[in-house]
């Protein structure tokens, strides 16, 4: 399974992430207008981002591959994003 990068962003910018330009696509979640601790990173252009990377980048949002997945599939919206987040105690 892999997944467009600029898809990715897209989408968890409609979730409440807050994109950074740099080398790298930074991702950041705000919540209550501030930024968390929760972050990760996509790079630029149209390129697959594959099995493995996913899985990482649901290890740096604190979610299981499979809420991350769902989540970018738009399965999850970003009021279970935050209750999954509280949850956690990460906000």
């Amino acid at each position: 399974m892999s997944r467009k990068n600029h898809i990715i962003a897209a989408h968890l910018k409609k979730k409440g992430f807050a994109l950074e330009m740099s080398k790298h696509i930074k991702l950041t979640f705000q919540h209550n207008g501030c930024d968390t601790q929760i972050r990760t990173w996509v790079s630029h252009g149209k390129k697959e981002i594959g099995d493995r990377l996913l899985g990482i980048m649901a290890e740096q949002l604190y979610l299981s591959k499979q809420q991350f997945m769902e989540l970018i599939d738009c399965t999850i919206d970003e009021a279970e994003l935050i209750l999954i987040y509280n949850e956690k105690d990460l906000l």
